[in-house]
């Protein structure tokens, strides 16, 4: 059974459109993004300047595609000096410089991602900065036939049961999306993220207790925007096999099917996050992270007559309501890309829960698309859009991606440019 056929192959190619901004007429009709400067900092809380080092091949340098491997240490390790020895800053009394690893993923063995968070702190310490590390909770688990060779664990595209064949990405190629609330699923993401990821963080961080070191970790971010997304063939929405384990079916559908998944999606997340802590991480380093479609590209646009937000909201890649973000065991966590309207939407969730100290989870200052396109902001502006308004974690991603045979990947170029770098060294100063 489908649900509104129409308004999801309309739903889909504008979101397609608004969310990647791939239109230079979309910047024309869109409300301009405030500029703000970073503001000094104040109170207790430790701010961390991280950028995202890619797990998954080879060489970091080359963000993964498909299955992951283990990354190489020594590579790690050249790309986070690297980030080091140009940025020459460390922090000061309310900062730190960091690195990220991940993403974390089902690809990767237990060893292997006991190995990734031991590489980690040893680079941490030797290098005297902070590090965190991303998980993806779902995409990537072709490698784990005990789970993706089961059916009762993998998607259907309608309530008559068609499996999914593989999640609708712009960005790499991921298997079909796992059933979110399937019983095995939740026993082996509880187990991961507690005796794994949890419980290993948690040994290095009684070693950092132990030198005084507690700020060198910067967090965990529980998901690499997680959402429930389409799938490539049908190319329509999936979930139905999770919403029929909650016992809905073509007789009795849920009354709202974009908000039921939401509830999904949400309680995955929960499930993450409340692993993580009880491996013995502290809840206040702990992230989620979510991506969405902001409303302001939506209104901006022109939409098929009884297209609601919620709708496309919903079914864009990548995309899931924003109040998904939250859960009793974490920190709220976003892209930040400075697509128009983000940032403003991230600033309302944050008010409805009490303005919660939160994290920029992925970003740079550019507007994703083909091409990407310039934001029109000062990596200053860039920064001041989270610091400056209770985020305790901003994970930048770009740097040194591409290598020798991409250097002006348009990425790099935002986050490597020399006013990005002296915005970092003063930023650290404090």
């Amino acid at each position: 059974m489908k649900f509104s056929l129409g308004l999801v192959a309309a739903a889909t190619a504008l979101s397609a459109y608004m969310f990647t901004g791939t239109s230079a007429v979309g910047s024309e009709h869109e409300p301009p993004i405030p500029i703000e400067a970073l503001q000094p900092l104040t109170g207790d809380e430790i701010r961390y300047l991280a950028f995202q080092v890619f797990e998954g091949g080879a060489n970091p340098e080359i963000p993964f595609d498909r299955e992951m491997i283990y990354t190489p240490k020594a590579a790690i390790v050249r790309m986070v000096r690297d980030i080091v020895t140009t940025i020459d800053a460390r922090g000061g009394q309310r900062t730190r410089l960091a690195f990220i690893l991940g993403p974390i993923s089902f690809d990767h063995s237990d060893a292997e991602v006991r190995q990734i968070i031991d590489d980690g702190f040893d680079i941490a310490l030797s290098e005297n900065i902070s590090v965190g590390f991303h998980i993806d909770g779902a995409m990537f688990w072709g490698k784990r036939q005990d789970l993706i060779g089961n059916p009762e664990n993998v998607e259907w595209t309608d309530f008559d049961g068609t499996p999914a064949t593989g999640l609708k990405l712009d960005w790499a190629h991921a298997p079909a999306r796992m059933v979110y609330n399937a019983p095995q699923i939740q026993a082996e993401v509880s187990r991961r993220a507690r005796d794994v990821i949890g419980a290993r963080i948690s040994l290095h961080l009684k070693t950092l207790k132990s030198l005084g070191k507690e700020d060198s970790f910067a967090g965990v971010i529980a998901g690499w925007e997680t959402h429930m997304g389409q799938d490539i063939t049908a190319n329509d929405r999936v979930g139905f096999h999770a919403l029929a384990n909650r016992g809905f079916g073509p007789g009795q559908p849920p009354r709202d099917v974009p908000a039921e998944i939401s509830s999904i999606v949400n309680e995955f997340i929960s499930l993450w996050t409340d692993g993580l802590a009880a491996g013995g991480v502290d809840s206040n380093r702990i992230y989620s992270h979510v991506a969405f479609l902001p409303r302001a590209r939506f209104d901006a646009m022109p939409t098929p007559p009884g297209l609601a937000y919620e709708t496309v909201l919903d079914i864009a890649p990548s995309s899931q309501r924003p109040a998904t973000a939250f859960t009793t065991a974490a920190r709220p966590g976003f892209s930040t890309y400075p697509v128009a309207g983000t940032f403003d939407q991230i600033k309302q969730e944050l008010a409805l829960n009490d303005n919660p100290w939160w994290a920029s989870a992925e970003g740079t200052n550019i507007v994703p698309g083909n091409p990407p396109r310039s934001s029109g902001l000062t990596m200053e502006n860039y920064l001041a859009r989270s610091f400056n308004h209770g985020a305790a974690l901003v994970t930048l991603f770009g740097w040194g991606i591409g290598g020798d045979m991409m250097p002006d990947n348009p990425f790099r170029i935002a986050t490597e440019g020399d006013e990005a770098i002296a915005t970092y060294r003063a930023f650290l100063s404090q």
